[in-house]
């Protein structure tokens, strides 16, 4: 048990201090409480007395703080505040339709439709960014988008779109080494392949890629793993080296010139990116918000489709 418990066994007691220190009197703070004057008053001679101190000093006809009244309700104004503020939280995290969803799927489809998903689910979205799967796993969320094959068995999953890879480069650097989307994939060797970390990512890797392009060679350990899809973009796009694009995550800055193709694009059948809830969880904003990706994600225009 909390000494506080001892101290004080009725809590209400310090609530009832606190609005006859905020209001300024036990008048005041009983119209507030909507109880009577004479039961402030008894419960502040209670408090009083449980705590051993004077909290109340009576200055003409009315009664004013003492010095241990003055601490105690400087704390209990911090306290209560802060209690308040976590419930808001509490209430407002409990009314939000939380979507989780990665930084790249975010930047390029989420947030630029936010307000059309919005109206189409009648609710409030609020996005939570994820990176790795135990990030999602530990999260409560109410819908996601996640890359894989799409085997979880307690989710409804419906794939958006498929793993499609293709190597992109700056203008300029395409220049430079020679390279186009007729590129042979082992034109790209030698070149300074941008590498994020594989933990926890179930996305396509340079090795991969490669293998899967038809070209059988063992890639040197990378000198540098970059821990976040956005961030190797970032590098990308200024020149120091060459990314692989997602065609459904890249297209626009594809569409934009920023970035060219490469190399050859690889993709999986059996792999993508899904939207996925919980099988318990499903209703008519989920399926709102699927209808409203598919319809725009199938009328995108993907360098490679």
């Amino acid at each position: 048990m909390r000494p506080l418990l001892r101290r004080v066994p009725q809590l209400h007691r310090l609530a009832i201090f606190e609005a006859v220190a905020s209001s300024g009197g036990f008048t005041a703070a009983a119209r507030d409480l909507e109880i009577s004057q004479p039961a402030v008053s008894r419960h502040m001679t209670a408090l009083s007395r449980e705590l051993g101190v004077t909290l109340f000093e009576r200055s003409g006809r009315s009664f004013v703080l003492t010095a241990h009244g003055r601490v105690l309700a400087e704390a209990l104004g911090t306290a209560f505040t802060t209690v308040e503020r976590a419930l808001d939280q509490m209430a407002e995290a409990r009314d939000a339709f939380v979507f989780a969803v990665q930084p790249a799927m975010a930047t390029s489809w989420v947030v630029p439709l936010l307000e059309q998903l919005e109206a189409a689910a009648q609710t409030d979205i609020r996005l939570r960014i994820f990176d790795r799967a135990s990030e999602l796993d530990a999260s409560d969320w109410d819908l996601a988008i996640v890359p894989g094959r799409g085997e979880w068995p307690s989710w409804e999953v419906t794939r958006l779109f498929p793993e499609a890879v293709q190597p992109l480069a700056a203008p300029n650097l395409a220049v430079e080494r020679g390279l186009g989307s007729s590129s042979h994939a082992s034109e790209l060797i030698g070149a300074n392949l941008l590498h994020i970390d594989d933990v926890e990512r179930p996305s396509m890797t340079w090795q991969q890629w490669f293998t899967e392009a038809g070209l059988d060679v063992a890639l040197p350990a990378p000198r540098v793993f970059y821990n976040a899809y956005p961030t190797v973009v970032q590098e990308a796009l200024a020149g120091n080296g060459v990314v692989l694009g997602w065609r459904h995550l890249l297209s626009d800055l594809v569409e934009r010139g920023l970035l060219v193709p490469v190399g050859p694009c690889v993709e999986r059948a059996d792999s993508g990116h899904h939207l996925c809830w919980r099988k318990t969880r499903g209703d008519d904003r989920h399926r709102a918000i699927r209808t409203l990706l598919q319809h725009e994600i199938g009328a995108s225009s993907a360098w490679a489709a």
